[in-house]
């Protein structure tokens, strides 16, 4: 078999869209816990020049990972509003997936691990404008870095209480502005690859002058470094017809990523490799994990539970290594992880048309009603 006939011969993503045909859900629990693995030795160091890749990419395992969600993210959340009725039916869809688990977690770790771990008195921990303020910051998304009254002081990543959330505020801008895509004709079949050039031209161009230290990065690099990979899945989602998956392009791939690394197009090469390696391993199965990861997909609870409980544990021991860090934490955390999908996630996105219908019925009556 040639490799002409070997890669027309290989699945479109278009044909590994639903669930049942991919291993999406696989690839996000996997990525949660490379954060996992990755933030151990963060907060036992107390510097990201201990995570794993640090010294080869300047990027940690963490970061790696956290690409991989972003185009993943674009890839499924793209979906999503093609899919969906409507504008409102697109946002309740993103709402309910984000905050019923993080308003759960936020407020279990401000007003139960909080006072236990905490320096201050219980009474004083209480009345600290400390502590709202962080239950503000934290849910409207302000900040993921918002610290606590006298938590995790002594620890080696001092005041940091979950640092997995300051992500989420760039998410959360990534589906506002293809939501107004959305809108504006992204979607639409006759301006398909027109669409798709020009979204290609944003992803390929907005990364350049970034930066080459991401610690002097702000909130606008951030963003810039994030669209590159959620709008790298967007893209592709848009080239869901055309877009072969083929192991044969890995290599390729992989010399780009290599080859770009410490340029200007060192995160449209990590991109690339990072994302068409995912949607490449998306095509396996992995054994009985594809059906696993599809019934209950702890990936997000993983991701946001996580951190205060690695802090915890380095609050209750000191010296532990980021090994045993990693073990223990995830033995503590996956069963919160599946208990706020079982609990919490799943029965909020059960509520999507609910809620839809009330804005939508809400949205009546409040307009005007003419003569």
């Amino acid at each position: 078999m040639t490799i002409h006939t070997h890669f027309a011969s290989s699945p479109r993503l278009a044909d590994i869209l639903s669930p049942d045909r991919n291993s999406f859900g696989v690839l996000r629990f996997a990525m949660a816990t490379l954060v996992l693995v990755s933030h151990s030795y963060l907060y036992a160091a107390g510097t990201s020049a201990a995570e794993p890749l640090q010294p080869w990419l300047g990027r940690s395992l963490g970061e790696c990972a956290v690409r991989v969600f972003f185009i993943l993210s674009g890839v499924m959340v793209a979906q999503s509003f093609d899919r969906s009725r409507s504008l409102v039916d697109f946002t309740v869809a993103r709402g309910l997936r984000i905050f019923p688990a993080l308003i759960v977690c936020v407020l279990a770790v401000a007003f139960v691990l909080g006072p236990v771990v905490s320096t201050l008195p219980a009474g004083a921990y209480f009345k600290s404008t400390e502590l709202y303020g962080y239950v503000v910051k934290t849910l409207t998304l302000a900040t993921g870095s918002a610290p606590l009254p006298g938590v995790f002081e002594t620890n080696a990543y001092a005041d940091y209480v979950n640092s997995s959330l300051w992500t989420l505020k760039y998410e959360v801008a990534c589906y506002v502005a293809l939501g107004l895509l959305g809108i504006a004709g992204l979607f639409d079949e006759k301006l398909r690859w027109f669409a798709a050039a020009g979204l290609g031209a944003i992803v390929a161009t907005v990364s350049l002058s970034l930066p080459a230290n991401p610690d002097d990065y702000g909130f606008t690099q951030n963003l810039r470094y994030f669209v590159v990979y959620f709008y790298g899945g967007v893209l592709a989602y848009l080239l869901r017809d055309y877009l072969r998956i083929s192991a044969a392009l890995l290599l390729p791939l992989f010399l780009i990523f290599v080859a770009s690394v410490q340029t200007s197009f060192a995160e449209v090469g990590a991109m690339l490799f990072l994302g068409y390696g995912a949607l490449w391993a998306a095509t396996k199965t992995w054994g009985p994990l594809r059906g696993l990861c599809n019934r209950t997909d702890a990936s997000f609870g993983i991701y946001i539970f996580a951190g205060p409980v690695q802090q915890a544990l380095l609050w209750l021991f000191p010296a532990i290594s980021p090994v045993v860090l990693t073990l223990v934490a995830f033995a503590i955390v996956l069963p919160l992880a599946i208990a706020s999908w079982r609990f919490v996630e799943k029965p909020s996105l059960r509520l999507r048309p609910v809620v839809t219908n009330w804005i939508r019925t809400a949205g009546r009556r409040a307009l005007p009603i003419s003569g």
